[in-house]
């Protein structure tokens, strides 16, 4: 796609051609170096990270990008609230490539974990899609933010956690307000692989963690895949067996899913490590077999206060390939 970019400013040296970036992180070598190549090849680019990975880390590929007089700007998301589990950040996740095509999703653009991590994404040729990804930008950046309406019933929404768009009452309609409303209105399956989970709750206290044990209870088939090694309790990062590994207790949210009768997965990959390790990096949700959900937003409130977004998409094609990884996932890895 960057390619591609730079094809169109070559065949048409007078237009303005873009490569909008906005992700949590971009340390990797490969991908400075395409964007410092777009940006001789007269490409205006511009990068949003978290200010913590760019202030933080010292790293040359962010000095790079500096030196290239990139716009390179780091994006403080640093709110206080009760409800806030971890730090949060600028955790949105999408390119946007001139005015017709974008990709968004769960990674990062640190391309050396890519063969390991399983991250998932969509990718659209859509003006429309690149106008209200550039919104999210644009509002980033310092602008106004604006508001738009939505049907929650619609084929089609893209929703982010500072947004201003509401439904016909007037209310918001927000990520998290989605995920719980999906939940509550499915009626036969509910299929998740989540990096993390917690407590998230709506705006009447109703937990996300109770809508998918009620799901179940009124007959739902509900199965959720987990990364094994977050699924736990204590120190994560840390050397032990797989032995101690599968002995230590899980999260409080996790054990009362299983106790529940749900069906909770928890996935590590085909061999031991040192530190134990899961590939498990999306967040994507499939209900009824063909409403997608899918982004950078994790499942616990601190993602309420990050910068995240989440695409709500209701079509049988759409899902099919959602559906393909999460049986895939289940017969390439150890799942517990």
């Amino acid at each position: 796609m960057i390619d591609k970019v730079i094809s169109s400013k070559h065949n048409a040296p007078d237009r303005l051609c873009t490569i909008k970036v906005s992700v949590d992180c971009i340390d990797d070598y490969d991908f400075a170096n395409h964007l410092v190549n777009a940006s001789e090849q007269g490409v205006l680019v511009q990068c949003l990270v978290d200010w913590r990975k760019m202030t933080m880390t010292n790293s040359h590929n962010y000095a790079r990008l500096k030196r290239a007089k990139i716009e390179l700007i780091g994006v403080v998301c640093s709110p206080d609230h009760p409800l806030i589990e971890v730090e949060p950040d600028m955790h949105t996740k999408f390119i946007i490539f001139n005015d017709e095509d974008c990709i968004l999703g769960s990674f990062n653009i640190t391309f050396e974990r890519w063969w390991a991590n399983w991250e998932s994404g969509m990718t659209f040729h859509s003006k429309g899609v690149c106008r209200l990804l550039d919104n999210i930008f644009q509002s980033q950046r310092g602008g106004v933010i604006q508001r738009y309406g939505i049907d929650p019933f619609s084929h089609f929404n893209l929703l982010y956690t500072f947004g201003r768009h509401t439904m016909q009452s007037g209310e918001n309609y927000l990520p998290h307000h989605a995920i719980l409303a999906e939940i509550n209105r499915a009626k036969y399956s509910i299929k998740i692989s989540l990096f993390l989970i917690g407590e998230l709750l709506g705006n009447y206290n109703d937990s996300v963690i109770c809508a998918l044990i009620n799901a179940k209870n009124r007959g739902v088939y509900v199965h959720i895949l987990f990364n094994g090694h977050l699924a736990r309790q204590g120190k994560i990062g840390v050397e032990r067996s797989m032995e101690d590994e599968l002995n230590r207790p899980l999260l409080p949210v996790i054990e009362r899913l299983r106790n529940s009768g749900v069906n909770v997965g928890l996935v590590y990959g085909q061999d031991d490590h040192p530190v134990p390790y899961s590939p498990i990096h999306s967040k994507y949700c499939i209900i009824d077999d063909y409403i997608v959900i899918d982004g950078s937003f994790n499942w616990y409130n601190t993602s309420v206060f990050s910068h995240d977004l989440v695409v709500i998409a209701a079509n049988h094609e759409v899902a099919k390939p959602y559906l393909h990884e999460f049986e895939q996932i289940q017969q390439l890895f150890r799942v517990y």
